[in-house]
């Protein structure tokens, strides 16, 4: 009787376990508006979703970006870019994600039923490429300060806002970035997030100010190589350090980079420009690994380990650089505050989001970085909604067909082996709930293909099923009680059920592997139905007959 009881725990766990997964949730989905903007709408959705074929999504048209130089060769950077793309749409779960090149130019990606259209853009087309790089420490800014002027002042640029006060403090939002560490190295041997006491922390006029435009602008940071400017002049400066002339005046081996960070002064919102060595001291390229993660302290952060070469090359030039800066760059923007290193670093570091950023935006980045930089930046050359890929009649059609395959299983099942099967399509009435809740989990997209595996797994459930009842007539035949012919139907039967069942995973895990698009997804629920069927026809049928002897009192006589 105790083991029945746990039997039944184990069979009502799985089912709330599964209305749980097939609740329905509020689902967060972002709108344009026909100016351009976005807003939130909030629906409520079971969390199963629909593939292309079925209702649609989003499409999206990408191709090489030569705003900012020619490239020689689009079908080879087409195809290079081709596997970064497909390995982030892949990242984003089990969604039948459709990433093909079209013609020589273009790579399209067709994704069923995303909320977030912004957020898929912004995967596909990030650069990712991750740079360390020193901050100036020799006042090359302070230098060509002049220089920068006098081409302010030929092209006509006028300031678009006030300077910041003569004695502005720095906002304590501004805190560490990083924090690298070896584990093979002692505790000592760490990054350390700069950080100064915000009541002495001075923002001032930078040295030597000419009283030109630029020199107006821009203010003295807390570091070697920052430098603050109100964030209302922030259009103004990126459109002047991107031009051809201030670039030739930049000095030999420096490089400009905005930063993402904002600081407030005085009720005044002030960005960061940085002034750093052009060479960086490693990059992604030898990024081996990057996964979301939250702290309590510095909030949302990536973890990242580079593999041996990078980490020896990371800590001989950290070594090199005790006590200065170094500023995160992620495609040629500085994240967060620079900074100092205190130690040598070796594999082993992280990436602090910032302020404001959630989980999501930290899973998004570790993707890009996993997947890898881009060969070359692209751009959308279209975005759109598409309908489903099959027509209406097609889709109705194919339901029909899944809804008699099902009737005439649960038809066969009851008028051939009678009370048994009763139990039989109870125990199917589990599986359809195990299984959907399964694909649930791993948000996995149902597909026409899906549902086509899903079908053919509900009749190798019922094979299973079948095998063990003609044990338990066998058994019966042979003069047996009706519970040790259970047993022993179930046992003999055991063997046949197990084998069968993993060679059809086994070949659907082929499938999954090698297979993309539809054939993934119907795969996917293969799997799920086979381990599903296998559950419900050995356990949970198991589980009803038991409870049938114990109410019965020992039954002489068994339906089947």
């Amino acid at each position: 009787m105790s083991n029945l009881k746990y039997r039944l725990a184990i069979v009502v766990g799985l089912v709330l376990l599964s209305v749980y997964a097939l609740f329905p949730r509020d689902v967060k989905k972002r709108e344009r508006r026909p100016d351009g903007t976005f807003y939130d709408t909030i629906s409520r959705r079971v969390p199963l979703r629909r593939g292309l074929d079925l209702s649609g999504g989003m499409h999206l048209a990408l191709e090489v970006d030569e705003s900012k130089g020619t490239v020689a060769n689009k079908s080879d950077a087409i195809d290079r870019a081709l596997k970064v793309v497909r390995t982030r749409m892949e990242g984003l779960g089990v969604s039948e994600t459709v990433v093909q090149k079209a013609g020589n130019d273009r790579i399209i990606v067709d994704i069923p039923g995303l909320d977030d259209r912004e957020r898929a853009i912004k995967i596909a087309r990030d650069q990712a490429f991750l740079q360390f790089q020193i901050t100036d420490k020799t006042q090359a800014f302070e230098k060509i300060l002049p220089r920068l002027d006098a081409i302010a002042k030929e092209k006509g640029l006028t300031q678009g806002a006030a300077a910041a006060p003569a004695t502005p403090t720095q906002g304590a939002g501004l805190n560490g970035l990083l924090t690298a560490t070896d584990t093979s190295k002692s505790d000592s041997a760490k990054v350390v997030g700069a950080r100064k006491d915000s009541t002495k922390a001075d923002s001032t006029v930078l040295p030597g100010v000419t009283g030109g435009t630029i020199s107006k602008m821009i203010l003295a940071g807390s570091m070697p190589g920052q430098f603050m400017f109100d964030r209302s002049n922030e259009d103004v400066l990126k459109s002047f350090f991107s031009r051809p002339e201030v670039q030739v005046a930049m000095p030999p081996g420096k490089v400009v980079r905005f930063g993402s960070d904002t600081t407030v002064i005085q009720s005044k919102t002030y960005r960061f420009l940085y002034m750093l060595d052009e060479r960086p001291i490693v990059t992604g390229v030898d990024l081996i690994d990057a996964k979301p993660n939250t702290s309590p302290t510095e909030g949302t952060i990536v973890e990242f380990q580079l593999n041996n070469e990078g980490g020896r090359r990371f800590l001989r030039e950290t070594s090199k650089h005790l006590k200065d800066y170094m500023a995160i760059v992620l495609d040629n923007v500085v994240m967060g505050f620079p900074p100092v290193i205190n130690g040598a670093i070796g594999t082993k570091g992280q990436i602090t989001m910032g302020q404001g950023r959630d989980l999501q935006a930290a899973q998004d980045l570790s993707l890009v970085l996993k997947a890898g930089a881009l060969p070359v930046p692209l751009r959308v050359a279209d975005v759109r909604t598409i309908g489903p890929s099959l027509g209406q009649d097609s889709i109705d059609r194919a339901f029909r067909a899944g809804t008699i395959a099902i009737v005439l299983v649960v038809v066969i099942m009851l008028g051939y082996y009678r009370f048994s099967g009763l139990l039989a399509v109870g125990g199917l009435a589990l599986y359809v709930l195990y299984t959907l809740a399964t694909l649930a989990g791993f948000d996995a997209v149902l597909t026409l293909p899906g549902l086509a595996g899903f079908v053919l797994s509900i009749g190798i459930a019922v094979d299973a099923n079948v095998l063990i009842f003609e044990r338990i007539r066998e058994e019966l035949d042979r003069g047996k009680t009706v519970r040790t012919a259970i047993d022993e139907g179930f046992r003999h039967a055991m063997s046949a059920i197990i084998d069968s069942n993993v060679s059809t995973i086994l070949t659907a895990a082929v499938l999954y592997q090698y297979g993309t698009g539809p054939v993934k997804g119907f795969a996917v629920t293969l799997i799920a139905g086979i381990v599903a069927s296998m559950v419900t026809s050995i356990f949970v049928v198991r589980t009803f007959y038991l409870l049938w002897l114990t109410r019965s009192r020992g039954a002489q006589t068994l339906s089947i």
